[in-house]
C-alpha cells in the first residue's frame, strides 16, 4: 500500500524552484558565503531523542526541538528517516504534552495524518534510512519495508548490508525485488560482514549456470522454474512426468564404464540433490510460521504442494539399493 512515504525522494530535487529554478539545493551549492540547512531538512539538525525535562510547560530548548521535529516531519516526502527520527525524537521527549492531545498517536494524526502502526514502522526504520543515505543512496520507505524480517533478525547493519548489495549489482532496486532477494537469502545474523551479506545477496540475483544448457535465470528471481529445454526437472515439477528416469539406473554398460544414458541420469540425480539443498536452506520454520499468519489459506495449499512434490521425490528415491 502506498503512502506519503513512497514518493521518489528526487522528484522534488529535479522540479527545481526559486533562484532561477535551481531550488534550495542550488542555492546552497552556488553560495560563496556558508549557509547553515534551515532546521529540519537534515538529520543534524534534530535533536536526539531524550527523556522530558520535566512535566510542567515546555522549556524553551523543548520548544526549539519541537519545532525542528515537525519542521522535519513536514520535509517528510523527501526523507523518511527525517521523519522518524522526528517522531522518535517527540515520543521519547513526551513534546506533545502542552499540545492538546489524548497521546502521541493523536496529535501525530491530527497533524500530519499519519497512523499509529505507521509511527511506530517509521521510528523503526530511520537509523537504516540515514546509513542508506550516507551510502549515497535514496531508499523509500515501502522499500525498507521489505527488510524488516531482516532487521529483526541480524540487526540494522544486514538489512543495509543487503539494499546496498542489491543496489550495487545493477538491477534497479524495487521494494518487489528487495521482498524477492530477502526471500531467497538464507537466515541471516549479527555475525555476518557486510561482505558476506553482499556475496549471498548476489549469488540470489545471479545464481550459478545449470549444467546441459538450462535456460539461464532472469535476474532477481533467484533460480529456474518449471523444467528446461534439456528435460532436467526443478523441484517443483520432478516427478511429474512419467517418462521421468530420475532414479532409475540403467544396466547398459559399456567398454568406457557407463553409457550416456546412465550419465544423464546421474547427471538428473546431482541437479536434485543441488535443488533440495537450496529449498532447504531458503525454507525455515520461522518462515512457513509467518506464511501461515499472513495468508493461512495460500500457505496451506502451497505447504501442500510441497509435501507432495516431496514424496514422489521420496518414492523415486527409495528403490532397491545395490548391497
Amino acid at each position: 500500500m502506498s503512502g506519503v512515504f513512497d514518493e521518489d525522494p528526487a522528484d522534488a530535487l529535479a522540479q527545481g524552484k526559486g533562484l532561477m529554478g535551481g531550488g534550495l539545493t542550488t542555492m546552497l551549492q552556488e553560495a560563496t558565503v556558508v549557509v547553515k540547512a534551515p532546521v529540519g531538512t537534515t538529520l543534524e539538525s534534530i535533536p536526539e531523542p531524550r527523556l522530558p525535562a520535566g512535566e510542567g510547560e515546555l522549556s524553551a530548548q523543548e520548544k526549539e526541538t519541537l519545532e525542528a521535529c515537525k519542521a522535519g516531519m513536514n520535509n517528510l516526502h523527501n526523507a523518511f528517516w527525517i521523519a522518524g527520527k522526528s517522531l522518535e525524537t517527540m515520543a521519547s521527549g513526551n513534546l506533545h504534552r502542552n499540545e492538546g492531545y489524548g497521546n502521541f498517536a493523536e496529535f501525530v494524526w491530527a497533524n500530519w495524518e499519519i497512523s499509529e502502526s505507521q509511527v511506530y514502522r517509521l521510528m523503526d526504520e530511520w537509523r537504516i534510512g540515514e546509513e542508506l543515505n550516507q551510502l549515497g543512496h535514496r531508499p523509500r520507505e515501502s522499500q525498507i519495508r521489505q527488510l524488516t524480517d531482516i532487521k529483526r533478525s541480524a540487526g540494522d547493519r544486514a538489512a543495509v548490508a543487503v539494499y546496498d548489495a542489491v543496489a550495487r549489482s545493477g538491477e534497479r532496486v524495487t521494494a518487489k525485488l528487495l521482498e524477492q532477494v530477502a526471500r531467497q537469502l538464507p537466515p541471516l545474523t549479527e555475525e555476518l560482514s557486510p561482505a558476506q551479506i553482499g556475496s549471498m545477496v548476489r549469488s540470489v540475483l545471479t545464481p550459478p549456470p545449470a549444467s546441459s544448457g538450462a535456460d539461464e535465470a532472469q535476474p532477481g528471481q533467484g533460480g529456474r522454474s518449471g523444467s528446461d529445454s534439456a528435460g532436467v526437472h526443478t523441484i517443483t515439477s520432478l516427478g511429474q512426468d512419467e517418462d521421468s528416469p530420475i532414479g532409475e539406473l540403467g544396466d547398459t554398460h559399456g567398454d568406457s564404464g557407463v553409457s550416456s544414458a546412465v550419465s544423464a541420469d546421474m547427471e538428473r540425480l546431482q541437479e536434485t540433490l543441488a535443488l533440495v539443498r537450496q529449498a532447504a536452506k531458503g525454507l525455515s520454520r520461522p518462515a512457513v510460521r509467518r506464511a501461515l499468519e499472513e495468508s493461512p489459506a495460500a500457505a496451506v495449499a502451497l505447504l501442500d504442494a510441497i509435501a507432495t512434490d516431496l514424496n514422489k521425490i521420496g518414492r523415486a528415491v527409495a528403490g532397491r539399493r545395490p548391497d
